[in-house]
């Protein structure tokens, strides 16, 4: 490194002490531009972004607190039109039907638990009826589709529960 510099420093000391200096002062210039634009302003500009996100969250918080009572209002009255009224299997064939999905066959197991087995649905048709389920507060807990021979037909087993 020693050997580096060495070249260097006899440049420098060649040099006429005016434009020592001059090249001195050009070297503090540069490292305080250096110190300026190159860490104070980025940790600025960071600390102020931030600072605003912050009261950006401060206020989505404030307004989801205020809103807390009418998500109550709407939870306890059952969740809102969408919400079918009737037996699991009931609301279950009501959107099969709405959606032109037969179940060949269908299980019960326990309360609010039910096994469905379609064996010939439009793909087009199956997709939006699941959907429609789990706007209605269905979980899915097992699926299993199978493409059939036709064109954008499928077969399906799947396990529903409220």
């Amino acid at each position: 490194m020693k050997q580096q510099i060495e070249p260097l420093v006899q440049k420098w000391k060649s040099l006429p002490s005016n434009d020592q200096r001059a090249l001195g002062l050009l070297g503090l210039f540069l490292g305080v531009m250096f110190i300026v634009f190159g860490l104070f302003k980025p940790a600025l500009s960071f600390f102020e972004t931030s600072k605003l996100e912050a009261e950006q969250a401060r206020e989505l918080a404030s307004w989801i607190q205020q809103q807390r009572p009418q998500l109550e209002r709407v939870e306890r009255s059952g969740g809102g039109s969408d919400q079918a009224q009737g037996t699991l299997l009931q609301r279950v064939t009501a959107a099969a039907k709405n959606h032109n999905v037969t179940i060949k066959r269908f299980e019960p197991e326990g309360d609010g638990r039910i096994r469905l087995w379609i064996d010939e649905a439009r793909y087009q048709d199956l997709q939006p009826w699941l959907n429609n389920l789990m706007k209605q507060k269905f979980v899915i807990q097992s699926v299993s589709v199978d493409a059939l021979a036709e064109e954008g037909m499928v077969s399906a087993r799947l396990t529903l529960e409220r």
